[in-house]
């Protein structure tokens, strides 16, 4: 039985690892450490103009004589950065021009719609002064960008899953508010006999007097088991939506 992980994806990831493999030794062996290293500590953001921007500096000169940078996205323009600084092509130069073709390498890429977030595109050019480009530079030019792409979908993840735990968690909050404010308003209706948008105005009106909110006074309630006496007005009576007729009842009986 075939495993079931088995697909296209993972079978050019198994390819890929053993092209670097067969290539590493393209990588001068005092650089590989260096390399990695530095690939390690790119800034890592969503954004991929931020982590593809901080790509020269980690490739120059553990992997290249230079590196340049050049992205481009539905929300900005062009992005251009390269490395070293004196040796960043204009705008209309490349590399190219900086070194002899042989002794300069191209990898473009392409990274679609995902997750909301709109496509890039874009090159990395590596350029070396001393020497041709040998056949494991572009499988490693290519594992890198492949790299930094990885850490970009990664941190769209990481902020999708963060979004959503936000937004789980207030409506959490908001079914517990709402569900409170329904047992207080209940309990006000059973302590004064009011109707419910009565109740619920006596809540509200109770609250503006403490000077706290109606999550505040609702959550009180529902702790103490009951609102306390609304304040007496000016004239000695109760407001008029609080209706204690069991109590003028009692009072007539008695007289």
């Amino acid at each position: 039985m075939a495993d079931p992980r088995s697909g296209p994806a993972s079978s050019a990831a198994e390819a890929n690892v053993r092209a670097f493999i067969r290539h590493r030794a393209s990588v001068p062996g005092p650089c590989r450490a260096a390399l990695i290293g530095s690939l390690g500590a790119l800034r890592r953001s969503e954004d991929p103009v931020v982590t593809f921007a901080s790509l020269p500096a980690a490739c120059v000169p553990q992997f290249a004589d230079g590196c340049q940078v050049e992205l481009s996205d539905r929300v900005g323009g062009l992005f251009r950065a390269g490395t070293p600084a004196g040796l960043e092509p204009g705008p209309e130069a490349g590399p190219a021009g900086l070194a002899p073709e042989d002794q300069t390498l191209l990898t473009p890429f392409r990274v679609p719609s995902r997750s909301g977030y709109p496509p890039y595109a874009g090159v990395v050019t590596h350029w070396w002064t001393g020497r041709a480009v040998r056949d494991g530079d572009a499988i490693i030019a290519d594992l890198i960008v492949k790299h930094l792409i990885a850490v970009v979908d990664h941190e769209r993840l990481m902020a999708a899953v963060a979004r959503a735990e936000d937004q789980a968690a207030s409506l959490a909050l908001e079914a517990i508010s709402t569900r409170t404010m329904n047992l207080a308003i209940g309990i006000v209706m059973h302590q004064y006999g009011l109707a419910p948008e009565n109740a619920e105005d006596l809540l509200r009106e109770t609250a503006r007097s403490a000077g706290t909110t109606l999550a505040q006074t609702a959550a009180s309630v529902v702790r103490c088991g009951a609102l306390a006496a609304p304040a007496a007005a000016d004239d000695g009576t109760r407001p008029v939506h609080v209706r204690p007729g069991p109590v003028r009842l009692r009072l007539a009986e008695h007289r």
